[in-house]
């Protein structure tokens, strides 16, 4: 069995859409929200619908978040096979040219490998093509494009104990990537962003250095997309059911640089290609 497991406070549209996409893939019973401290009651009505466990908040904390979280995802792995940790925009994809879904991908686990790493994938909206995002239909279907960034090439599907490092870019595991895409939505829309970064601003946090891209200016948020426009498209995500090959190099990349901290935790360096990738059709109607 796999389980699903993500930390929320007050996330009122991913909630529902995190509990909809993970429920289909793992079953309702296996999924797991942690809640920190939500006080606008956007988890309420799910409550008997999924586990909830919720954990008091001060601040937002993220070395708190990674111990406790790590801690956490390592002690259901008594009772699952598998655990996904991700955050409630981050929507982890087994190749659909390959599985059926996250259970055929870990049903047919390669080799001992404690953990795979997420081929990162913001996906971006270009205003100028695209209309503002409707929660009420597939989200995918609404987007054409994604960038490769690698703060989202995440060890997020656990098969071992693990320690994460702090945001969960990296680990005490080895870094493997393979058939596992992660969508990232926190580009996915230039109006909703501006709203969940009024929230995320007015959040209390532990440090004035923490999360300061969750807490830009309006300007520099509406500047970031005016730059989107601009971004040199490389063709689809998927051509003949391979990989891109530019992916396919920054992948090749990842490894050949990563990096060993003095703890032994392994991560992966700052890499953000100003390139875009059309999503292509096996994956629009998943979420």
């Amino acid at each position: 069995m796999i389980a699903a497991v993500t930390m929320v406070y007050n996330e009122p549209e991913f909630i529902p859409l995190w509990i909809d996409y993970y429920g289909k893939q793992v079953g309702l019973e296996n999924c797991f929200i942690v809640d920190n401290g939500t006080d606008d009651g956007s988890i309420d009505e799910f409550k008997n619908v999924v586990n909830v466990i919720r954990v008091p908040r001060e601040f937002k904390d993220n070395s708190l978040r990674t111990k406790f979280l790590s801690e956490f995802c390592s002690s259901l792995l008594h009772y699952f096979s598998h655990v996904i940790h991700v955050d409630v925009d981050e929507f982890i994809v087994a190749n659909p040219l390959k599985y059926s879904g996250l259970v055929d991908y870990t049903n047919k686990w390669k080799g001992n490998r404690s953990s795979v790493t997420s081929i990162g994938l913001n996906v971006t909206q270009l205003p100028s093509l695209e209309n503002e995002i409707n929660f009420g239909s597939k989200i995918l279907n609404q987007r054409s494009f994604a960038r490769f960034i690698t703060p989202m090439c995440k060890p997020c599907i656990i098969s071992k104990p693990i320690e994460w490092t702090s945001g969960f870019h990296g680990s005490n595991h080895e870094i493997v990537f393979d058939d596992i895409f992660m969508f990232h939505l926190r580009y996915f829309d230039l109006n909703y962003g501006l709203k969940r970064l009024e929230r995320t601003r007015n959040m209390k946090w532990k440090s004035d250095k923490e999360g300061l891209h969750q807490r830009v200016e309006d300007e520099t948020w509406n500047k970031w997309f005016v730059s989107f426009e601009r971004f040199p498209k490389k063709g689809d995500v998927m051509i003949n059911g391979e990989l891109n090959p530019v992916l396919s190099s920054y992948l090749k990349e990842c490894i050949d640089t990563q990096i060993k901290e003095p703890s032994g935790k392994m991560r992966i360096p700052m890499m953000t290609p100003n390139t875009l990738f059309e999503i292509t059709n096996e994956f629009k109607s998943l979420f």
